[in-house]
């Protein structure tokens, strides 16, 4: 597991908030569950998520273009856990 701080976004009125804290976790978002997949920044998230798991790429550049592509897809960033025990709302 390639393990970032997680990232939590809310996907909707009719849905619970989704706390992501893996390249693993926001790869399997990206190409199961996003509703615009055809945007730049949805395909900078996708390709970084699989740079990380397939080398040694950074687990934050992954994180950062998954919450790009989240904001992008008009996704709500409640918060960024930047720590253990710290939480920064957005």
């Amino acid at each position: 597991m390639h393990i970032f701080n997680p990232v939590i976004i809310s996907l909707g009125d009719t849905h619970a908030d989704l706390t992501i804290s893996s390249v693993e976790e926001a790869a399997e978002e990206l190409l199961t569950e996003w509703p615009i997949d055809d945007s730049d920044r949805y395909y900078e998230a996708v390709k970084a998520c699989l740079d990380c798991i397939t080398s040694d790429a950074d687990p934050d550049f992954a994180r950062t273009a998954f919450v790009q592509a989240a904001e992008e897809a008009g996704m709500s960033i409640k918060g960024i856990i930047s720590d253990i025990g710290s939480f920064q709302a957005v």
